[in-house]
C-alpha cells in the first residue's frame, strides 16, 4: 500500500516536472526575444556601470590635472614677478658696472698722467742731481769716471789718495741716498751720507759686532770698508732693477749710476 502511495507520488512529480518543463520551453519559445533583451539588459547595466566608474575616475584624475595646474600656474606667475624683479636687479647692476667702468677708465687716465707727470718730475729732478754731482768720463781711460772732480775707481783702491776716495765715496752715497728717496725705492742696505765719513747698514748682516760698514778707507778696517762698497753697489743694482735696467758689472760703481741717470732723464 505504501510502496503504490510512493509510486503515485513519484508519477504525479514525474508528470509536473514534464508539465513545468514544458511550460517552461513554451515560455521560452514565445519570449525569447525578450529574454535576449533582458540579459543584453543586464550585460548594458553592467557596461554602463563600468564605464560610470571608469568616468569617476577619469574626472577624479582631472580635477587633479586641474588643481595641478592651477599650482603650477600660481608658481608659475611667482616666478615670473622673480624674474622681472632679477632682471631689475640685473639692469640697474649693469648700468652701475657701465657707471663703474667709465669711472674706472676716468681714473685710469688720471692715473697715466700721473705717470707721466711722476716721470717727468722725476727725469727733470735726476737732471738736477746731475748738475749737482756731475759724473763724468775720464778722457782716455776705459770705464773710468769721476763724480765732481774726483775719480772714483770701479775695483782696485791702491794708489789712490784716500781722503779724495771717500769724499768720492761720500758723493755717491748722498747720490744714491737721494735716487733712492726720489724714486721711491726702500733701500735693503740703507745709506747714511755723511760727507767723507758716509756709511751704509746691513740689517741682515752675519758679522760680529756693528751692523754699519764705512765708506772711508782711512783708519777703517779695511774689509769693512770693501764690504761697504759692495753693500752701495748693491743699492745702485737695486735702484737700477726698479727701473728695469740689467747691471753687467756690479763693481762698476759710477757707470752703473751714469746709465741710471741717463734712462731717468730720457723717461722724461
Amino acid at each position: 500500500m505504501k510502496l503504490d502511495k510512493i509510486e503515485k507520488s513519484i508519477l504525479d512529480a514525474e508528470s509536473h516536472r514534464h508539465k513545468n518543463e514544458l511550460a517552461i520551453s513554451t515560455f521560452l519559445l514565445s519570449n525569447g526575444h525578450a529574454l535576449k533583451c533582458l540579459i543584453r539588459a543586464q550585460q548594458e547595466k553592467v557596461w554602463l556601470d563600468y564605464q560610470r566608474a571608469a568616468l569617476t575616475t577619469e574626472r577624479s584624475r582631472l580635477e587633479n590635472s586641474n588643481n595641478r595646474r592651477d599650482e603650477l600656474s600660481s608658481k608659475l606667475e611667482l616666478r615670473k614677478l622673480e624674474l622681472n624683479v632679477a632682471r631689475e636687479k640685473l639692469q640697474q647692476g649693469v648700468t652701475a658696472l657701465d657707471n663703474c667702468m667709465a669711472e674706472l677708465d676716468r681714473k685710469r687716465e688720471a692715473q697715466r698722467a700721473v705717470a707721466l707727470e711722476i716721470l717727468a718730475q722725476r727725469s727733470r729732478i735726476c737732471e738736477d742731481l746731475e748738475k749737482i754731482y756731475p759724473i763724468e768720463a775720464i778722457v782716455g781711460r776705459t770705464l773710468a769716471f769721476s763724480i765732481r772732480g774726483i775719480e772714483l775707481p770701479n775695483t782696485s783702491y791702491d794708489g789712490y789718495d784716500e781722503e779724495l776716495l771717500g769724499t768720492a765715496l761720500g758723493y755717491t752715497a748722498h747720490l744714491v741716498y737721494l735716487l733712492s728717496f726720489y724714486l721711491g725705492v726702500k733701500l735693503r742696505y740703507p745709506v747714511y751720507p755723511s760727507g767723507s765719513h758716509s756709511y751704509i747698514e746691513d740689517p741682515v748682516s752675519v758679522f760680529q759686532g756693528s751692523r754699519t760698514f764705512p765708506l772711508w778707507p782711512r783708519g777703517s778696517v779695511y774689509y769693512r770698508f770693501e764690504y761697504g762698497v759692495f753693500l752701495l753697489n748693491k743699492s745702485i743694482e737695486q735702484l737700477m732693477n726698479s727701473q728695469s735696467l740689467l747691471v753687467i758689472d756690479l763693481r762698476h760703481t759710477l757707470p752703473n749710476l751714469k746709465c741710471l741717470l741717463l734712462s731717468m732723464e730720457s723717461n722724461g
